[in-house]
């Protein structure tokens, strides 16, 4: 496993890495056990986890991340510039402001009331803040502004509405609609 592979899986995994290393160390585990665990290791489903990379453009559903605050690490795991597509019901998104000039090309609003998205990120997305009604939709926008080397990021920051029964479902949803592009 290289380290641009340890990276890509996120800061919290990066974490668990380390305290297994060293762990392992102490209880003298050999270099490759470690190296092929940590191969084999699968990061935790529906926060920050990877779906697929097509035509250079990386996919990763989070739709665990119900909060602002969940949100806010998936923008500091991802170093390159992010592609997100979150939800219109996340009406108190101002506090991440900071994170979303640092990181955000682009947002894809998946919801019919956008106006608040529009009102705190508008003044420096500009144009680049798009309203759709389905997460199929919003993957469609995403891989169509999408270059080479972006990160589409699935990141709703808000509660599981009445489309969907869990965050779960919400993510298996979405990872049909990437899969569905290839």
């Amino acid at each position: 496993m290289t380290l641009e592979q340890l990276a890509k899986q996120g800061r919290r995994t990066s974490s668990m890495t380390t305290a297994a290393t060293i762990t392992s160390k102490i209880s003298q585990i050999r270099k490759e056990s470690i190296k092929q665990a940590f191969s084999d290791f699968d990061n935790v489903r529906y926060r920050y986890e990877l779906v697929d990379t097509i035509e250079g453009v990386t996919y990763y559903d989070d739709s665990g991340a119900c909060s602002n605050e969940a949100a806010w690490f998936s923008f500091d795991n991802i170093h390159d510039t992010v592609i997100w597509i979150t939800s219109a019901d996340n009406f108190d998104c101002d506090d991440l402001i900071p994170q979303v000039k640092k990181y955000v090309k682009a947002i894809v609003c998946v919801g019919n009331n956008a106006d608040r998205i529009n009102n705190v990120f508008g003044s420096f997305l500009k144009e680049n803040i798009f309203v759709c009604e389905s997460i199929e939709k919003a993957v469609n926008i995403s891989r169509s502004i999408a270059e080479d080397g972006d990160n589409v990021l699935f990141c709703p920051a808000a509660p599981v509405n009445g489309d969907f029964s869990s965050y779960a479902e919400r993510g298996d949803f979405f990872k049909q609609c990437v899969n569905s592009i290839k």
